[in-house]
């Protein structure tokens, strides 16, 4: 029997395997610690880089920024970090820092006394005490009020704070990651977050890449999803029609890995043999999409928010100003910093944050 089969369809083991080679039998990277780090993000160059960063900071005891957009896997990596280093004998406590309301937010890092306010009626330890020892992950720390952020910094620098209502001073060894999908330095010349804990906390930065630029980590995921929600559902799912593998491949996933595994376990629930294209039910275009990036890759999930359309095109524009000059400058940054009329810290971290390849006099 050829590839494919005599309904047009290719299994998962046929469409799949040069992938699942890739992660399994392919380059030797660097181990990415206890969560096997390539097994859960993909098998393409990209993730094989990130594996390489993730090593090399996780040695350290180094505070992290890790950059990426929703759904990419950001408390992936900072796990990864945490139980590669030696701090993973510790636990790893993560913070939403979106998801608390301001008023709770700084009981919640810092704990608090009984009575220190009405409804304290009990001794609570903050998630900095309760990560002695191992890993304080902050995600989304863009949302950290400017007020918290001052007693962040202090805490960080004192290596000490107080729960509130006490004046005894707490001292704890914790590592400290932290998780974006803002541009912070960004956010720091606005006025929205404070340069001095932004410096303190980007001892590192890692960024990891959207799905849409790992087209290689798409099919692999989709199987990973696949088997597990068979495992899941109880089901016995074989794989995906062409139409569907198509689908998957063109589509720009604005919300990542966790968008491709809840389309894929929804599949497979609606699947009785075979994915097909209209049970992945991924949103068809609409009027009115933007351009999504500097490939030039359009967003087919739909129209999306005001802000988030501002951002990308800003974006698109911003890296493609600073692609253009460099050239001129022959890929002179300190030369292209003065151009543009921004110090060179931000020009450098503007190229590493879009992945811009200076290659020196012979431009980018």
């Amino acid at each position: 029997m050829d590839e494919k089969d005599s309904c047009g369809v290719t299994p998962f083991t046929d469409q799949l395997e040069p992938a699942l080679r890739l992660a399994t039998d392919g380059p030797s990277w660097p181990a990415p610690g206890p969560t096997g780090l390539r097994e859960m993000l993909g098998p393409s160059d990209f993730v094989g880089r990130l594996v390489s960063e993730i090593n090399r900071v996780a040695k350290s005891n180094f505070n992290v920024v890790i950059l990426g957009e929703t759904g990419a896997g950001k408390e992936v990596v900072a796990r990864a970090i945490h139980e590669a280093s030696s701090f993973g004998r510790g636990p790893f406590v993560p913070v939403d820092c979106g998801a608390i309301p301001e008023t709770l937010l700084e009981a919640e890092l810092f704990g608090h006394e009984r009575g220190a306010f009405t409804s304290a009626n009990s001794r609570q330890i903050g998630k900095i005490e309760a990560a002695a020892g191992g890993t304080l992950f902050l995600d989304e720390i863009s949302n950290l009020p400017l007020n918290s952020q001052a007693k962040l910094l202090r805490a960080l620098q004192e290596k000490s704070f107080f729960r509130i209502g006490s004046n005894k001073p707490l001292s704890v060894e914790t590592r400290v990651l932290v998780a974006t999908n803002q541009d912070l330095l960004q956010l720091t010349q606005s006025g929205d977050f404070r340069a001095d804990l932004y410096f303190r906390l980007s001892e590192f930065t890692i960024e990891i890449p959207p799905l849409r630029e790992r087209r290689q980590d798409v099919l692999y995921l989709a199987k990973r999803f696949a088997e597990l929600a068979n495992r899941e559902l109880q089901k016995n799912v074989a794989g995906l029609s062409h139409a569907a593998v198509e689908a998957l491949l063109n589509y720009a996933w604005p919300g990542n890995v966790r968008e491709l595994r809840s389309c894929i376990r929804r599949a497979v629930l609606l699947a009785d043999s075979l994915i097909t294209e209209e049970q992945l039910q991924m949103a068809p275009p609409a009027p009115g999409r933007v351009q999504d990036g500097p490939a030039g890759e359009e967003n087919s999930g739909g129209v999306l928010p005001l802000r988030e359309i501002v951002r990308r095109n800003t974006v698109t524009v911003e890296r493609e100003t600073i692609l253009r000059v460099l050239r001129r400058t022959g890929g002179n940054k300190a030369a292209a910093a003065r151009l543009l009329k921004i110090d060179y810290k931000t020009i450098h971290f503007k190229v590493r944050q879009y992945g811009i390849d200076v290659k020196g006099r012979g431009g980018v």
